[in-house]
């Protein structure tokens, strides 16, 4: 940030057992909230937001480094453009390659590509999905984006519920989805702009959550189907879901949901989230 500017970092623990939260307890320019198990990142995040009091909101995730200056180019991008709700920046691979980060919101077809390898080698599925990802867009100006990452997201509190940022129903999956779809219903823009980078791990932090992330992210899926589309298509993505769970489970595939999960994440409920004990 710049000279002059005042901020405060809030940083919420949830139930780390790696002593990340001994070193933090000996940090006191910063605010720690120490949950005592894994909440998930929606509930996280909601956390830090009551607790804040500023003008804009940084949602900041453990796995992202900020290079010098990103956040401040963030805050005057918000300044000159007082319309805009939020902006995010561009991304890079820790070896400094683009990472494209930034969404339009997924179409049916996409979000039955995603779940099938077989509907992805269809024709014109690879164009689809490109068109998804932004991949073909320029991005060497500011821009507008449906739906960037909020692994690093700048919000303007204005354009905010006063309790809330983010759906906790989606601990992890689809809360970012659905928080954009609710400020673009409202007329509220977010924007991304290249003068802001940052180095992202991609999935460092969810690839720790072992078999709970195949079950959080299908089930976050059937439960936004359920908001955003008809029955039947609902219902198409349950039996998609379906058809290729059983095959694993008789293959006894390694990725294979247990009976459990699979039933679980048919209708919408993603399950507990892995905790352990404080050391």
């Amino acid at each position: 940030m710049g000279s002059g500017t005042s901020f405060e970092t809030i940083v919420v623990d949830n139930g780390s057992i790696d002593g990340s939260v001994d070193l933090l307890r000996s940090r006191p320019d910063l605010i720690l909230l120490e949950n005592p198990r894994n909440l998930g990142f929606a509930a996280a995040v909601n956390q830090g937001y009551q607790r804040s009091r500023a003008a804009l909101v940084l949602l900041l995730n453990s796995d992202v480094e900020v290079l010098p200056g990103s956040v401040g180019s963030l805050a005057e991008f918000l300044s000159l453009h007082p319309e805009i709700a939020g902006a995010a920046p561009l991304y890079r691979n820790p070896d400094g390659s683009p990472q494209p980060f930034h969404f339009r919101f997924p179409t049916f077809i996409v979000t039955l590509a995603n779940a099938s390898a077989p509907i992805r080698k269809l024709p014109g599925m690879e164009a689809r999905l490109r068109a998804f990802r932004m991949l073909d867009e320029d991005f060497s100006s500011p821009r507008r984006v449906p739906q960037p990452s909020a692994s690093c997201l700048l919000l303007r509190r204005s354009a905010l519920p006063p309790e809330h940022i983010f759906d906790e129903r989606y601990p992890i999956f689809f809360n970012d989805v659905q928080l954009a779809r609710s400020l673009a219903d409202a007329g509220r823009e977010l924007w991304v702009t290249p003068e802001s980078i940052v180095i992202h791990e991609g999935s460092a932090s969810t690839r720790k959550l072992g078999a709970a992330l195949k079950r959080q992210y299908l089930a976050s899926v059937v439960r936004m189907l359920d908001e955003t589309e008809p029955r039947r298509n609902v219902f198409l993505y349950r039996a998609l879901v379906l058809v290729q769970g059983v095959a694993l489970l008789l293959g006894r595939r390694p990725s294979a949901l247990s009976w459990r999960d699979l039933a679980g994440s048919l209708v919408g409920d993603p399950g507990p989230l892995p905790s352990g004990p404080r050391e």
